[in-house]
């Protein structure tokens, strides 16, 4: 068993392990995303399904595209997170990451200090995995599935959203709960609660337990499984324009929430335009630090007299997609001067290409000084591990 590096484990208190029973649907419910995750199960590991030649297939595939992603993207985006990311945000703060979809993944290692994550995308919520669902007949087809939805994300850092949107809709688990829940798998991550709930036009969300019926919201309670170390994700699927971010209730849900961080990565430069002010001028008035690539919100829109700026990696214009939105002015800012970025990401993920901007408040409120026990790094014996590779 090859152990992941605990370099987010050791920023994070070691706290005394929960003493309530596990709840059965949720033991159920994790065995499955970490079956779909090429993870041994933690609560049935002889499960009859992992001795399949599809399932072995499947630890030895997803588990070597996913450790790559971890050499190349994983580990020195976390390393560089400590330095330029972490400082400016305190222990439990809340993280913002608009134009999502299910990437949980690079929001947990850029943030590995954050308290709550809220996500939110046009797609669908779907359901939970259910490991009682697959048979030797369907059991091949799923794990392909899997694959095939985060193939992109792990190759690239980025999901294309209209590829997304058919992986979703024909999945045997369906909506973006399934695939975030893989990523907190194998993240060594366990859901101690999980709710759906529907957002309603008034901002306020009704919960509706495991029911998935209807649903364009989920929350997830998260931890390593034998560590008291929660941390909350909302994910919502809903309209971010400026004609859905106040219609469908988002953002007077999202307006009640405490400042925090804010993430934007291959946010198809919906931002540069007028279409989606409301959501640009959300972040911009409710985030201590915006850390993005250049897809997010334009430099011509941060006050150089409110937000301090550093640069990371090269800026030499979008993808011929987005051609449109070239902006001189962070071309000017960039032959002033960057600092190397020593990993891919964004729509030019190859590392070298890439660009990330920090963003800080210049009257950022202190951040706290870590407690004792906040400073107490967690015992290997906590550490996740993953399948070796077959």
């Amino acid at each position: 068993m090859k152990p992941v590096p605990l370099l987010l484990l050791s920023l994070l208190p070691t706290l005394p392990l929960a003493a309530q029973e596990p709840d059965p649907k949720l033991a159920e419910i994790n065995d499955a995303a970490a079956f779909l995750a090429g993870e041994e199960l933690p609560n049935r590991p002889d499960h009859p399904l992992t001795q399949t030649a599809a399932w072995r297939g499947h630890v030895s595939q997803f588990g070597k595209s996913f450790a790559s992603h971890h050499e190349r993207v994983l580990s020195p985006m976390a390393e560089w997170s400590a330095t330029e990311v972490t400082p400016a945000q305190p222990p439990g703060a809340t993280v913002r990451y608009l134009f999502s979809g299910p990437d949980i993944l690079h929001a947990f290692h850029l943030f590995p200090t954050a308290g709550t994550f809220i996500l939110c995308g046009l797609e669908p919520v779907g359901v939970a995995p259910d490991i009682s669902a697959l048979n030797e007949g369907n059991v091949s087809l799923a794990l392909a599935e899997v694959r095939n939805a985060l193939g992109e994300i792990i190759q690239l850092s980025f999901f294309r959203t209209k590829d997304m949107k058919e992986d979703l809709q024909f999945a045997t688990f369906q909506g973006t709960t399934p695939l975030m829940m893989v990523f907190l798998a194998k993240s060594g991550q366990y859901v101690k609660e999980l709710e759906f709930f529907v957002l309603k036009k008034d901002g306020t969300l009704a919960a509706q337990g495991l029911d998935p019926k209807g649903a364009n919201g989920v929350r997830l309670v998260f931890s390593p499984r034998r560590l008291d170390q929660p941390k909350t994700l909302y994910y919502f699927s809903s309209d971010l324009s400026d004609g859905g971010f106040d219609k469908t209730g988002f953002g007077a849900w999202i307006e009640g929430q405490p400042k925090g961080s804010s993430y934007l990565k291959a946010a198809s430069c919906l931002m540069h335009g007028s279409w989606f002010s409301k959501a640009r001028n959300h972040l911009l008035a409710h985030s201590h630090q915006i850390i993005q690539d250049d897809s997010g919100i334009p430099w011509r829109h941060f006050n150089p007299e409110v937000w301090n700026a550093t640069l990371y990696g090269v800026y030499t214009g979008p993808i011929d997609l987005f051609k449109d939105a070239y902006q001189p002015d962070l071309v000017a800012a960039y032959r002033r001067g960057s600092q190397p970025l020593p990993f891919g990401t964004g729509y030019k993920w190859r590392k070298g290409e890439s660009n990330l901007m920090c963003f800080v408040l210049k009257d950022l409120p202190a951040v706290p000084a870590p407690s004792p026990a906040e400073e107490e790094p967690a015992s290997p014996a906590d550490a996740p591990a993953t399948p070796p590779a077959e």
